[in-house]
């Protein structure tokens, strides 16, 4: 079978975090002998072509001279919209580019598997000129930040919808939207239960006995890093040994800075920036927090915590409770409050057991709803051979 992926978002190096989720389910599609080939933006630090982990991959230039092009990647293309409005002159020749390309690509494909609903409209094109059916997966943000009028029509019209989290299954209930229900892998080729750290605790400086705390995420408000900093210190009173490290980027990470600063945490807190040696980090951590005051089921750097069996700290937000149990694979906690987060990390790094507990909690978690990679990928190969039977 020949799969062909549009995304807007994909690694462009080895060690790049954006899209990283995308390439993972290829990669392991391309591991059981799909034919995967993808098409995604360009950036000025990424080979036009190339070939990875069997994965065809092929990037359009979308703006020239090719530096100015700002559209995709950065801070994602709706925060690079609003934090520099001229980039809006860019989305025609995006647009151009990517069908152009897409239209080369995809010729010889049985399947085009479209992530992120805006999207679904070029897939639709390609339906409509190459009679291929079109499997759309909706991350979340897309259907959660876009009015129905834009995106409706499209999900309705390709050949099947996938949703890669509950919150997201909600969202399309509420518009009506029949769909599968499968999330994405982890990437266990980084992601390996008691793999061995690197270089990752010397950049830290951490000494014997330090403790450590981890938030993995985009540094914004939906993720609410900062209810982190704002608990640092009620922590660092009792346990001053505990080491705190945010990795990600994004909007709110000079306010990061600044609060670090500003409560003289530099030596407590260390802000990784986006990093693709997450495992590394999750290796190290005695705890992992999400700290989203909307939505935290599924999120996939829970589920990458989960998989590196470190306890997580949740906040009971959105449909966070209808999958997660307190004290059975989880500590819940009310978003926002700083106080109940140092009390539940205090209280958790002081009890290896329940730690321990959580754990394996989480990992019974994970295997109850099929979030091992063998369960996702067949899933998604099911949905592929459905729509290729109903075209023929």
């Amino acid at each position: 079978m020949r799969v062909c992926m549009l995304t807007t978002s994909f690694p462009r190096r080895r060690d790049d975090f954006a899209g990283a989720f995308v390439y993972s389910l290829a990669r392991e599609l391309g591991k059981r002998g799909v034919e995967v080939s993808v098409v995604a933006p360009h950036d000025g630090r990424a080979a036009r072509y190339e070939t990875r982990s069997r994965v065809h991959i092929c990037r359009f230039v979308y703006a020239w001279p090719q530096r100015w092009q700002r559209l995709a990647y950065g801070e994602g293309i709706p925060n690079n919209l609003r934090q520099h409005p001229w980039v809006a002159l860019q989305i025609p020749g995006f647009l151009a580019m990517f069908l152009k390309t897409a239209w080369q690509v995809c010729a010889d494909c049985d399947v085009v598997h479209v992530h992120w609903a805006p999207l679904a409209w070029l897939g639709l094109a390609l339906k409509w000129r190459y009679r291929v059916p079109v499997v759309l997966t909706v991350h979340g943000s897309d259907v959660r930040s876009l009015p129905p009028f834009l995106i409706r029509p499209a999900m309705e019209r390709v050949d099947a919808v996938v949703a890669a989290a509950p919150e997201t299954e909600a969202l399309l209930q509420e518009l009506g939207i029949a769909h599968h229900a499968i999330p994405l892998p982890i990437d266990e080729e980084t992601l390996q239960p008691g793999m061995a750290p690197g270089a990752v605790g010397d950049e830290l400086g951490l000494r014997p006995g330090d403790d450590v705390v981890t938030f993995v995420g985009r540094l914004n408000e939906f993720k609410d890093p900062l209810t982190l900093i704002r608990a640092a210190p009620l922590v660092l009173a009792r346990r001053p040994q505990t080491r705190f490290v945010i990795v990600g980027d994004g909007p709110l990470a000079g306010d990061l800075r600044a609060a670090v600063d500003g409560l003289g945490l530099e030596r407590a807190v260390h802000l990784a920036g986006a990093r693709r040696d997450v495992g590394c980090f999750l290796a190290l951590s005695k705890l992992f927090v999400a700290l989203s005051p909307v939505e935290n089921a599924w999120s996939m750097t829970i589920a990458e915590a989960m998989h590196m069996r470190v306890p997580c700290i949740i906040t009971r937000a959105g449909r966070t409770e209808q999958l997660f149990t307190h004290l059975e694979d989880s500590f819940l906690i009310p978003p926002g409050d700083e106080r109940a987060l140092a009390e539940a990390i205090v209280r958790l790094l002081s009890g290896k057991e329940e730690r321990d507990r959580l754990a394996r909690g989480a990992l019974s978690l994970m295997k109850q709803h099929g979030k091992d990679t063998e369960s996702i990928v067949r899933r998604h190969l099911a949905v592929y051979e459905s729509v290729v039977g109903a075209k023929g």
